[in-house]
């Protein structure tokens, strides 16, 4: 009976006195009370970037809780956009990484200090091509990257 005791015990100390890294993510939750049309302009409002695009390449440094996405730039609604750029986001899950797959065509809205240094999670408007047709229509007529 000590052993188990003495386990417990012992089980009870690694979890109080070990350390764990833990990422939350928190969205700020669509607003009800304003129309598509108001939400994809305030989107695109808010966004250093807003871009469709076919994913590359998604390199997962090691040791890091980012990942890199190389995108081919197809159309441009903000932004001064070359026709390939890189764009960071987290992991996925708690972090609120956005998951991209090789060969897929997104619609992204990116923020960032510049557009360089280009970032997008869960919370904003990105969605997979198939899913932003009402969107596009919205940001009407694009342009073609530099």
């Amino acid at each position: 009976m000590k052993k188990i005791a003495l386990m417990m015990l012992g089980f009870a100390s690694l979890l109080v006195f070990s350390q764990v890294e833990v990422f939350a993510c928190s969205c700020e939750l669509p607003l009800g009370n304003i129309t598509v049309k108001q939400q994809v302009g305030k989107a695109r409002k808010n966004s250093r970037a807003v871009f469709m695009g076919e994913v590359l390449e998604v390199i997962r440094p090691e040791d890091s809780y980012s990942v890199i996405v190389k995108f081919r730039v197809d159309q441009i609604w903000k932004g001064k956009l070359r026709k390939e750029l890189t764009l960071g986001t987290g992991t996925g899950g708690g972090d609120c990484g956005y998951r991209f797959e090789v060969g897929q065509r997104y619609l992204v809205y990116a923020y960032g200090s510049n557009e360089t240094s280009l970032s997008t999670n869960i919370c904003q408007r990105t969605v997979p091509l198939k899913d932003a047709v009402g969107d596009i229509k919205l940001l009407g007529k694009g342009k073609m990257p530099s």
